[in-house]
């Protein structure tokens, strides 16, 4: 899983609130993250991110392949398409 964890370039477009219309069209924000630095654009808890908070998700392949909000040039969704 190591290897799969280096694909991300800790860009931290997918640390910003996002929220589903009642059409269920996904809106990204300008609202980052708590954990994330916004100069550094990288998460300030990212080896314990999955503790720290809730609302983060361990993308693994498979979840990649079936959540549409990811940003298109994000690393993880372009390795798995």
């Amino acid at each position: 899983m190591e290897e799969w964890e280096s694909i991300c370039k800790r860009c931290g477009e997918c640390c910003f609130e996002k929220w589903i219309d009642g059409d269920g069209t996904i809106l990204h924000t300008v609202i980052p993250c708590r954990y994330l630095d916004i100069v550094t654009r990288k998460c300030k808890v990212y080896d314990k991110r999955l503790e720290v908070d809730e609302g983060c998700i361990k993308l693994t392949p498979e979840i990649v392949r079936q959540i549409d909000w990811l940003p298109e040039g994000c690393a993880w969704f372009r390795h798995v398409t």
